[in-house]
């Protein structure tokens, strides 16, 4: 997928959970050396910049740091990459969905800190996801829920490369993160690369000089799945299912609102010559977009209105983002054309109708 946002974080576990919470060393790094010290978990820093100050943020995020999200993080027993925890172990769960709020460089701390078993048995892989919610499991696969529309939905793992043949590193733990710290290979340790899991849809409304009494009244999509649920660590992880928890299609229509306090989006946008963003809808990655725009003519004075439809055919990636480009002709005629983007704001095809 395109569109990678990275992540700094300290991890962290309750009571329950196999790290355990004791006092931080004097000097960070002193257990690289110091086998009497515990070996905090711990991920490398991506180095960029994004500002974000919302805990959850409305629409797709931009950029290449998680800012000010909260997230969830999972630490799991893995053999070479391959799950081997057990709901029923809790020596095979070391981090169980921390909630963290990253901070403005993209970094979070968990307090107390987590850290990874002294006898090094065993070795973990981690999963994250954006935004963070209560989870559910079904077998050695952990899922959440989410509403479709106006949330993007990110997704992360990571597993350590085996290496060495006396002894072999198979994956993250004290032994491993100590001796790729004690040569310098501080890119073996684990980094939460994200993705995104949806597709992204900009509308705007745009008119011809000779047109100034429409304005956009409302719309939204139709047909499309309104629920989901990630999983976020499992046989299927990383992966989207389009299904409320009662196992049934949920498909419908989806708004685009001005206010998320006004749930049939009132828009009430009069366009201009240059374009007027309407807004960013997250949808399923699919091959069509049915789109529904209410337009109300002499801009409310009259009682007259018109609903305008079309269909989009292409290909909406997860991980991209589609412009889409309402030009308002007459309260009859609206174009509209598309530009793909990954992320980015690049020319793409158009569609009009």
């Amino acid at each position: 997928m395109t569109g990678l946002a990275a992540l700094a974080l300290l991890a962290g576990c309750s009571k329950t959970q196999t790290g355990v919470s004791v006092a931080a060393p004097a000097e960070d790094d002193a257990w690289v050396y110091d086998e009497t010290l515990p070996v905090p978990v711990t991920f490398s820093a991506p180095g960029l910049d994004l500002s974000l100050t919302k805990a959850e943020v409305p629409g797709a995020i931009d950029g290449s740091v998680m800012a000010g999200l909260d997230i969830g993080v999972f630490g799991l027993a893995t053999e070479e990459g391959a799950p081997a925890w057990d709901t029923t172990d809790a020596s095979t769960t070391l981090i169980y969905n921390r909630k963290v709020t990253t901070g403005e460089d993209g970094s979070a701390k968990f307090s107390p800190a987590v850290y990874y078993p002294v006898d090094s048995e065993k070795t973990f892989s981690f999963y994250a996801y954006y935004p963070h919610r209560s989870c559910t499991a079904d077998g050695n696969q952990y899922n959440v829920s989410y509403s479709l529309g106006y949330t993007d939905i990110l997704w992360a793992e990571d597993h350590a490369i085996t290496f060495g043949t006396s002894p072999v590193y198979e994956g993250f733990n004290a032994n491993y993160c100590r001796y790729v710290k004690q040569i310098g290979r501080t890119d073996l340790m684990p980094a939460l690369r994200f993705e995104h899991l949806l597709t992204a849809i900009r509308f705007i409304a745009r008119t011809t000089s000779d047109v100034s009494n429409v304005r956009v009244q409302r719309l939204y999509v139709t047909d499309v799945n309104t629920q989901a649920t990630l999983h976020v660590a499992g046989e299927d992880a990383g992966t989207l299912e389009y299904y409320t928890q009662g196992g049934d299609p949920a498909t419908g229509r989806i708004y685009l609102r001005k206010d998320p306090a006004v749930a049939t989006g009132e828009l009430a946008v009069v366009p201009t010559v240059g374009g007027v963003e309407l807004g960013t809808l997250m949808l399923e990655p699919c091959s069509t977009v049915n789109v529904e725009v209410t337009l109300l003519v002499n801009n409310g004075v009259s009682n007259s209105s018109n609903t305008v439809t079309a269909s989009l055919s292409g290909n909406f990636e997860a991980g991209r983002r589609y412009a889409l480009t309402l030009t308002v002709k007459s309260p009859e005629e609206v174009e509209l054309s598309t530009s793909l983007v990954p992320w980015d704001d690049v020319t793409g095809p158009g569609t009009e109708f």
